[in-house]
C-alpha cells in the first residue's frame, strides 16, 4: 500500500469516528428524553477497482422496534382505559357512598323503616309523624342526590370524551407537520431519526386516548387507522374525529338517540374496542353509569308499590306516601322501562306534607283518609312495614337479584356500584404493571444504556488513536524521503 492510500484510509477513518463519535455523545446525552431511540452509524469498507481505500459511512441509523412500539402502545391503551373507568367510579362513589353509610341509600331507608316502626307504637304522636316525614323526605333526597350524581359523573365523562377528541384532533395535526418534515428530509439524504422519534410521542399520545394500527411505507406514505377500520392519517392528510358535547345528562338520555357519538369526520360513529380513554368514556357515559341509574329508579318504583299496595283508602292507581313528581297516579305495570328517571322524580305526596297544605297524620291513616277518627290504629303503619318486607320483582339484566326486599335491593344496588368501583381498580393496578413491562421492554431494546454507549465511545477513541498513529507514521516516513532528496 502506497504511503498516499494509508493517509487516505486514516482520514477516511479519523472523518467516520468523528461523526460516529458524535452520535454516541448524542445518545448519551438523549438519554432520559422521552421518546428516544438510539442511533447508529452504519458503516463498510470503501472500494475501489477491489480495493480496499478507506471507510464508507451512511445515514444515521434509528435502532427502533416497530413491534415492541406497536404492543407498547396496546399496553398503554388498555391501562388508560382502566384509569379512566376508576376514576369516574371513584368520583361517583365518593357521593352515593357504601352502604353502611350514613348518608348511603340502604341507611336512609333503614332509617325510615326506623321512623315508621317508632310510629306503629305511638301513631297517635305528632313527634313521631314529623319524624316519619322527616326521614321519608331525608330518603327521597338520598335518591335525588344518587340520580344527580349518576348525571354529573355521566356528563364528566362526556366532557372527557370531548377534551380527548380534541387532544387526537391537535396530534394529527402535529403529525401532518413530522411527516412533511420527515419526507423532506429523506429526500435530502439526511437523517429522519429525529422526526421518527417525534412521530412515535405523537403516535403514543394518540394511542393512549383510543386504540390505532400504523402501515409505514416511507416518508409521506404513512397510514394511521383504528383498530376498527377508520382511517385517522393518511399520507400527510389527517381525517378529524367529531363530537359534541351535551352540558346534562338525564337518566332518559341514551346513546345514541339523544347523546353524540365520536365520529371521523362526522361520516359515521368511529369503531373502537375496549381500549383507550376515550372508548372508557363511552362506556362510563352509555353503559355503566345508565346502569346504576337503572338500579335507583327500580328501587323508587318499589317504595312506591309498596306505599301504594299498603294503603287501604287508595282506589285504582292512586298515589301512596310516594309519588310520581306529585302525580296523583301511579301504575307500574308497564314494566322497567317505564321507571326511567324515577329516581330525580320520587317526590313526597303532598297530602301528609304541611308545607304542601297536607294533613301530617294522613301518615297513620293513608293518604286519602278523609277524617283523622282512630287515632289509636296503627294497622296501615303495620301494613307499610310488612309492604316494605315484601321480595319484589328487579331487572336482572341490572346485575340486580330479580327478586328482593327494598332494604335488600338499597344494599344490593350500593353494593353492586362499590363493587364495580373495586374491579375497576384491581384492573387498572394490573393494566398499569402490564404497560410498565411494555415500555421497560421497549425501553431495554431500543433505549439508550449510558454504560454501553461509553463503551463504544472508548472503542471509537481508540480506532481514532489507531488512525492518528497512522498518519503520523506516513508523516515521518514522507520527512525521511524529503530528507533523502
Amino acid at each position: 500500500m502506497s504511503i498516499q492510500a494509508a493517509l487516505s484510509n486514516a482520514l477516511s477513518s479519523l472523518a467516520a469516528e468523528q461523526r460516529h463519535a458524535m452520535i454516541l455523545a448524542n445518545n448519551i446525552a438523549n438519554a432520559s428524553t422521552p421518546g428516544y431511540v438510539r442511533r447508529d452509524m452504519p458503516r463498510s469498507e470503501r472500494l475501489v477497482a477491489g480495493t480496499g481505500s478507506g471507510v464508507d459511512t451512511r445515514v444515521t441509523l434509528r435502532l427502533d422496534d416497530p413491534g415492541l412500539a406497536a404492543t407498547s402502545r396496546a399496553a398503554d391503551a388498555s391501562e388508560a382505559f382502566a384509569r379512566t373507568i376508576q376514576a369516574g367510579l371513584e368520583a361517583y362513589n365518593a357521593t352515593v357512598g357504601q352502604p353502611a353509610d350514613a348518608r348511603s341509600l340502604s341507611a336512609k331507608l333503614g332509617a325510615f323503616q326506623k321512623a315508621m316502626t317508632t310510629l306503629s307504637s305511638s301513631p297517635d304522636n305528632a313527634v313521631s309523624q314529623s319524624q316519619v316525614l322527616a326521614a321519608a323526605q331525608d330518603l327521597v333526597d338520598t335518591l335525588h342526590n344518587a340520580d344527580a350524581a349518576v348525571a354529573r359523573a355521566r356528563s364528566d365523562a362526556d366532557l372527557g370524551i370531548a377534551a380527548d377528541v380534541t387532544a387526537v384532533n391537535k396530534s394529527l395535526d402535529s403529525l401532518v407537520d413530522v411527516d412533511r418534515q420527515m419526507a423532506l428530509a429523506s429526500a435530502r439524504g439526511a437523517s429522519t431519526a429525529e422526526y421518527e422519534d417525534r412521530r412515535d410521542v405523537i403516535l403514543a399520545e394518540i394511542a393512549a386516548k383510543l386504540p390505532i394500527r400504523t402501515f409505514d411505507n416511507g416518508p409521506g406514505n404513512f397510514i394511521v387507522m383504528t383498530d376498527g377500520g377508520n382511517t385517522l392519517y393518511d399520507s400527510t392528510r389527517a381525517h378529524h374525529l367529531s363530537f359534541t358535547t351535551t352540558p346534562f345528562i338525564p337518566a332518559e338520555a341514551r346513546h345514541p338517540a339523544s347523546l353524540s357519538a365520536v365520529t371521523v369526520e362526522g361520516q359515521g360513529a368511529l369503531r373502537i374496542s375496549d381500549t383507550g380513554s376515550i372508548a372508557a368514556g363511552l362506556t362510563l357515559r352509555d353503559e355503566i353509569l345508565p346502569n346504576f341509574v337503572d338500579m335507583l329508579d327500580q328501587v323508587s318504583a318499589r317504595l312506591l308499590d309498596s306505599f301504594q299496595e299498603a294503603d287501604a283508602t287508595l282506589t285504582g292507581t292512586q298515589a301512596g306516601l310516594f309519588t310520581d313528581m306529585g302525580a296523583a297516579n301511579w301504575d307500574s305495570s308497564g314494566g322497567f322501562a317505564t321507571f326511567t328517571g324515577l329516581s330525580r322524580r320520587i317526590a313526597i305526596n303532598a297530602a301528609v306534607d304541611p308545607d304542601q297544605g297536607g294533613d301530617l297524620w294522613k301518615l297513620r291513616t293513608g293518604m286519602q283518609a278523609a277524617t283523622d277518627d282512630l287515632a289509636a290504629d296503627n294497622s296501615y303503619v303495620l301494613a307499610t312495614l310488612d309492604a316494605m318486607n315484601v321480595a319484589r320483582g328487579y331487572d336482572s339484566t341490572t346485575g340486580l337479584p330479580s327478586s328482593m326486599t327494598l332494604s335488600q335491593a338499597a344494599s344490593q344496588s350500593i353494593g353492586l356500584m362499590q363493587s364495580e368501583r373495586a374491579v375497576w381498580t384491581d384492573r387498572a393496578t394490573t393494566r398499569a404493571s402490564l404497560a410498565l413491562e411494555a415500555r421497560q421492554d421497549l425501553s431495554n431494546k431500543t433505549g439508550v444504556n449510558v454504560d454501553e454507549e461509553l463503551q463504544r465511545l472508548l472503542l471509537v477513541q481508540q480506532t481514532y488513536s489507531a488512525s492518528v498513529q497512522i498518519i503520523q507514521a506516513a508523516s515521518r516516513m514522507l520527512d525521511e524521503l524529503n530528507q533523502i532528496r
